[in-house]
């Protein structure tokens, strides 16, 4: 009798401390949310979620899709979305120019990720010839951007203005939204050329192979555009003000998370969790932008997830090239620090 009383008071006491273990499990876990873009240019935030890397950090994410940067860098000046994906210089540097704390805690992408696509029918003449050569076949085209004020529509100026262009006379930049639309757009003729990014190239390349032509690849961006402030998680200041620990958190999950794709034999697992964010496209759609994801991703390995002092310059100058900034962006008032 003693024994079982013994077996069963050692059992009531394994059950409580286990029940402890859980309340205190669910004390420590942060729940926040983070706005993202629907593409793959926010693989590291999918990969956190679907490893269970955030939910190991002590953070409950609520994933919340929007359709254009400015939309996102909405949700988080208004107090609703606390991290976001703040895009590149384009959709951050004027906010913070105006007043606005905004910071960046951790970085995705190494090297550019964008690519110049145009229709199969749009003449270029130009194709091959050294940069910005091939930018001229543009002239008199309709290009499309994700929305005007986004990172693309940064990235397309830039191209434009290189040629010895013109934004509205000479091109016209065409808003047409998530790669879906873009897409539909495109095969449409509605645009005649696109500002491309994972995995829209691989999705054209599923359903409509032959469609189109690469006018600039991502490795052919002159160096002030490939070294750049792309894609990266951005809060506020307020907010790290009362959460420190939280941020430090996400920061920590973006740095395991690129860790983690940089395993070759994590790929299948890799390209299911994207999947889970991105579905209903064609086999291997994904597992084939995730391949040419990666050398971009891991262009600056030695730094993952941090922000690098160059691309912040290269933000600058490319955003006051454009008139869109007056002066630039401090490298320290706007990377947190303790993440970097």
């Amino acid at each position: 009798m003693r024994k079982r009383l013994a077996l069963a008071s050692g059992l009531i006491v394994s059950m409580s401390l286990a029940c402890m273990s859980a309340v205190v499990s669910a004390a420590d876990t942060a729940k926040v949310k983070f706005g993202y873009y629907p593409a793959l240019v926010d693989i590291p935030v999918f990969i956190a979620e679907s490893q269970g890397i955030f939910a190991r950090n002590g953070l409950d994410v609520e994933m919340i899709s929007f359709s254009t940067g400015p939309a996102l860098i909405g949700s988080l000046l208004s107090g609703s979305t606390p991290f976001i994906d703040g895009g590149g210089a384009l959709l951050s540097f004027p906010q913070v120019s105006r007043g606005h704390n905004i910071r960046g805690v951790a970085n995705f992408w190494g090297e550019n990720l964008y690519t110049l696509i145009v229709r199969k029918e749009v003449p270029t003449p130009n194709a091959g010839r050294p940069y910005p050569a091939p930018i001229l076949d543009l002239k008199g085209k309709r290009l499309g951007v994700v929305a005007l004020g986004s990172t693309t529509s940064a990235m397309a100026e830039s191209l434009i203005q290189d040629a010895g262009l013109k934004v509205g006379e000479d091109v016209t930049l065409v808003p047409v939204g998530a790669p879906a639309t873009a897409i539909a757009a495109m095969l449409a003729g509605n645009i005649d050329g696109y500002v491309s990014f994972p995995p829209v190239n691989q999705m054209i390349d599923a359903s409509s192979p032959g469609s189109y032509k690469v006018l600039i690849g991502a490795s052919q961006y002159p160096p002030l555009l490939r070294v750049n402030f792309f894609n990266h998680v951005a809060t506020t200041q307020e907010y790290i003000n009362s959460n420190a620990a939280t941020v430090q958190a996400m920061c920590k999950s973006i740095r395991e998370a690129l860790e983690f794709l940089k395993v070759p034999s994590n790929k299948a697992a890799a390209v299911k969790g994207l999947e889970k964010w991105l579905p209903g496209n064609p086999s291997g759609v994904i597992a084939a932008a995730l391949d040419a994801s990666m050398p971009l991703l891991m262009a600056n390995e030695k730094s993952l997830g941090k922000i690098d002092r160059d691309a912040v310059q290269h933000g600058n100058e490319q955003l006051l090239g454009l008139g869109y900034i007056k002066e630039a962006v401090s490298y320290d008032t706007y990377v947190y620090k303790p993440c970097n």
